[in-house]
């Protein structure tokens, strides 16, 4: 997977999640900001209990993709970014969700990871991704806007967006 290093000399790496990660992730969702995991799980306060952790760090390849972009220097490892796709049963589209930490955010991070997971989305047959997105959270729909997607509202109510991308071919 690609590696790359930052202005500052920050060795960052994505990579598919790993049996392994789990203590890595877990203090990546620790660290978030209060709004950026309200953004990303639908509350502030969330926290992955020990065996959602295990459980998302064994992901059935058939059924999703986890992808995490990890930062490095000589005395530490951390998990700057993370990224899934969930493939619909019978379907050729998948959900998108992915966030990054907010020191690393409007750095490439996140335009890197998604690339990764547009690509292997396309790779997997998928003809569309999408993602539920809070009206709130403006910096992700310009994010998404950026990138191609085309954002509506959510049948549901004005709380939430739908963003869409169609996948062409590779």
């Amino acid at each position: 997977m690609p590696t790359w290093t930052t202005r500052d000399g920050i060795e960052m790496e994505l990579r598919p999640i790993q049996d392994g990660d789990a203590d890595l992730l877990m203090s990546f969702v620790k660290h978030l900001s209060f709004g950026t995991r309200y953004f990303r799980y639908g509350r502030g306060n969330f926290e992955l209990r020990e065996d959602e952790i295990q459980s998302v760090c064994q992901p059935d390849p058939a059924r999703c993709v986890h992808l995490l972009v990890l930062g490095r220097t000589a005395t530490n490892q951390s998990v700057v970014g993370s990224g899934r796709i969930v493939f619909e049963a019978g379907e050729k589209s998948c959900e998108l969700g992915m966030s990054v930490t907010d020191s690393w955010q409007r750095h490439g991070v996140g335009r890197r990871l998604l690339e990764a997971l547009i690509e292997t989305a396309r790779f997997k047959g998928q003809t569309q991704m999408w993602a539920r997105v809070l009206a709130t959270n403006r910096a992700m729909i310009a994010f998404l806007l950026g990138r191609g997607f085309v954002v509506s509202d959510d049948g549901d109510g004005m709380a939430e967006k739908i963003a869409r991308l169609a996948l062409q071919g590779p």
